[in-house]
């Protein structure tokens, strides 16, 4: 048993690797294409502040259509299909990390090795982006009882992971937010700036702060930080009520409760990860 455990722990280590690569590799496309829009945006505007029928004015404006041109490529590398393959191999790996926990807290499945294999598996496609990925070294979680698996397990899931990202999604929005009054508020003194003294230099800058914050707008939207707010906050509080044993769930028995404790981490995994993927898609 405990040597299954162990190589279902490697693999759950491996398979969590796995998916942080998936989700750098998105998150660096998807920042790049961001960074990328706004330099073409800003060197596009000054090309036309320094004048098009000038040297530097040209140098500018053909800067601007690569910045452009290479922000559709970024986009692409970070489009749907890195973020169906990140999320199915978060999934393998949460799906191991909850077997390895309900084992360890004294219901393991009737057949461990099968159940491992089968989640193995059902990833075979994703087995190229495990090349040269090597499982850490690390003991097994301390988790031997209920009380144990709801220490190391349940409140360590509602303290170090969901709170704690839901924090940082909270600071996030919200230098989100400022950018984009800043952006805005930008916008409008531009605006008028160039309709009072009649500067067209500076009405031309105006659709570049819009394009900037439409940028934000899209890269925000495509992060999804504020149904990860929702979705963390939501997930923290279900299993904080395990935790404490309140209402229906005070009459559970320990495997019901270890067995919920893992349902209710799972669900909320696959939730926002089919939501992410679906989203994801359907953006033009």
């Amino acid at each position: 048993m405990t040597s299954s455990l162990e190589a279902a722990w490697a693999q759950q280590s491996v398979w969590s690797q796995t998916a942080d690569k998936l989700k750098k590799r998105l998150q660096i496309g998807r920042r790049a294409a961001l960074g990328l829009a706004i330099g073409g945006a800003l060197l596009s505007a000054t090309a036309a502040t320094v004048g098009l029928g000038s040297a530097l004015g040209k140098t500018f404006a053909f800067s601007g259509a690569v910045f452009v041109g290479l922000a559709g490529l970024a986009g692409n590398a970070a489009g749907p299909r890195t973020m169906r393959d990140w999320t199915r191999a978060r999934s393998v790996s949460e799906a191991l990390k909850s077997v390895v926990y309900t084992s360890l807290a004294g219901y393991p499945p009737a057949d461990l090795d099968a159940v491992v294999q089968d989640i193995d598996a059902d990833a075979a496609d994703l087995q190229q982006y495990r090349a040269g990925v090597e499982p850490k070294q690390r003991p097994l979680p301390s988790v031997h009882d209920l009380e144990s698996f709801m220490e190391n397990r349940v409140l360590a899931q509602i303290t170090g992971y969901y709170r704690k990202n839901a924090r940082k999604l909270v600071h996030t929005l919200e230098r989100f937010r400022l950018l984009s009054m800043g952006l805005a508020f930008l916008g409008l003194v531009l605006g008028v700036a160039a309709g009072t003294w009649e500067v067209d230099r500076l009405a031309g800058w105006v659709p570049v702060v819009t394009t900037i914050g439409t940028a934000v707008a899209t890269h925000v939207a495509a992060e999804r930080y504020s149904y990860m707010l929702v979705e963390y906050s939501r997930t923290a509080d279900e299993l904080q009520r395990i935790h404490d044993r309140r209402g229906r769930i005070a009459s559970m028995t320990d495997e019901e409760l270890v067995k919920h404790a893992e349902n209710v981490i799972s669900i909320q995994n696959e939730g926002w990860m089919a939501k992410l993927s679906e989203a994801d898609e359907s953006t033009p």
